[in-house]
């Protein structure tokens, strides 16, 4: 059976053996992130649409800064509206290489009109292809109920 997300206007099922990470009161209550077995993480955040431009290059800033040989590519997903953001990072961190996925979805719940949900999904190649279809079902929920 699988979990329910509801939180700050979003809300999706997932599966039940993914757990809602404990947020640290600077972070706001406006995110969350999900870990899954494997290591691998799916996050989100609500913040306005002006800063995912920034958001997103300081991610990927952030991400060069501690490993070696990043891969940068703009891709679409068929589950998401056309011309939403989504640009994949790819980097190696000892022997294995991770992905990182990050969707900029734009909100039309309670939010304010100007902003936007950013979701990353991230883990090690084998384990994000594994749960590439989990990733994709709960982006279409959200989307669909944007």
């Amino acid at each position: 059976m699988p979990a329910q997300f509801d939180s700050f206007g979003i809300r999706f099922l997932y599966p039940d053996n993914w757990s809602v990470a404990d947020r640290g009161e600077d972070e706001g209550d406006q995110g969350a992130t999900l870990d899954f077995p494997g290591g691998g993480f799916f996050s989100l955040e609500l913040t306005g649409a002006e800063a995912v431009g920034p958001l997103i290059d300081r991610i990927v800033s952030t991400i060069a800064a501690d490993y070696e040989d990043l891969e940068r590519e703009d891709v679409t997903l068929d589950v998401l509206p056309a011309g939403t953001a989504v640009t994949d990072l790819r980097f190696y961190y000892l022997d294995l290489l991770i992905i990182s996925r990050i969707a900029v979805l734009k909100q039309g719940n309670d939010s304010s009109p100007d902003d936007v949900l950013l979701v990353q999904m991230q883990a090690e190649s084998r384990d994000f292809d594994k749960n590439e279809p989990v990733f994709a079902a709960i982006l279409k929920q959200i989307a669909d109920a944007g």
